[in-house]
């Protein structure tokens, strides 16, 4: 019988490659390849562990359940289930939330993303030696501001080093909706790619780079299936629910750079008790929710730049 995995309920690009070790899993459970649902393709297109990906309008899914061994890993976001309980987003690793919708944990071993690109397309300009940015507004908790990434390419710029930036204006659909346009602005020294790029290209691009530098997004765990230098820019939500695994580790050529406040307050329950007076899962934050001016989690330029400094 065939085996059919719909994660078509995650529309976020990380949400989604952060099914492919629950993928990889039910590939190895059962000794063949997965039928998946998505809306998007291309994470899929390549991965050795499935047969064929299809989109979520594409299909009579109460069919495929009928006749198929059906799995749904990422149903019931921002919703409690007959028991009464939601599954929290900021609460809970981000691949085991895949993993515990269909009943099993996976091991830190077992965490590793699965992306296979399309082959690199050659860039006119690409600096042979750069670091690569990624400037994109999401919500506030997890958004840098514009003006730190415009100073932080500045001041690479002034030490001679070629600054590339990638990203893609999007939206995010669901229980919580979100608009996520980039930061385009000119760079004297580099590559302005935002915009031109799909998936595997950006996968090429963070390979190449120097280092990448980004928030909670799509294109961190893209990273995650790379080699490449990773500088994690710290937000609300806990480090290990969200840092790429690789090799069992979340800190190989990882580097987590916080600020000043690390208490993680949208990974931590007891701000939905204050709120609703139970363990509510917590929306994306819009503000503080210790009611700071601003978000003390986010990291300054001058930290970043440092740790820039120490990689490369």
């Amino acid at each position: 019988m065939e085996i059919f995995l719909d994660v078509s309920e995650a529309k976020a690009i990380g949400d989604t490659i952060a099914c492919t070790p629950t993928l990889r899993k039910l590939y190895q459970s059962y000794g063949k390849k997965v039928y998946v649902v998505s809306h998007h393709l291309e994470i899929f297109e390549n991965n050795p562990y499935v047969q064929k990906c299809y989109l979520p309008n594409s299909m009579n899914i109460d069919f495929v359940k009928e006749k198929t061994i059906y799995h749904n890993s990422f149903c019931g976001l921002g919703k409690k289930n007959e028991r009464g309980v939601e599954y929290k987003h900021n609460n809970m690793d981000i691949r085991q939330f895949h993993a515990v919708s269909l009943g099993f944990m996976l091991s830190p071993y077992e965490m590793d993303y699965d992306f296979v690109p399309r082959p690199y397309v050659p860039i006119d300009e690409l600096p042979e030696k750069y670091v690569l940015i990624h400037p994109v507004q999401n919500w506030p908790s997890r958004t840098w501001e514009a003006k730190k990434w415009m100073e932080l390419t500045k001041r690479l710029n002034e030490d001679g080093i070629s600054v590339v930036s990638v990203g893609k204006d999007s939206s995010e659909t669901g229980f919580f909706n979100v608009n996520k346009p980039t930061f385009n602005f000119e760079i004297s020294q580099g590559i302005n790619m935002m915009n031109k790029t799909d998936l595997s290209q950006a996968w090429h691009l963070i390979d190449k780079s120097m280092c990448f530098i980004t928030m909670d997004s799509g294109l961190l765990h893209l990273a995650g299936a790379t080699d490449s230098e990773i500088i994690y820019l710290g937000s609300s939500i806990k480090y290990e629910f969200r840092a790429p695994y690789r090799n069992g580790s979340q800190t190989y050529k990882i580097h987590h750079v916080a600020g000043g406040c690390k208490i993680n307050c949208a990974s931590d329950m007891k701000y939905g008790v204050r709120e609703w007076g139970s363990i509510q899962g917590i929306a994306p934050l819009i503000g503080c929710l210790e009611k700071k001016e601003t978000f003390e989690c986010h990291p300054s330029v001058e930290q970043v730049y440092h740790k820039i400094k120490e990689i490369i």
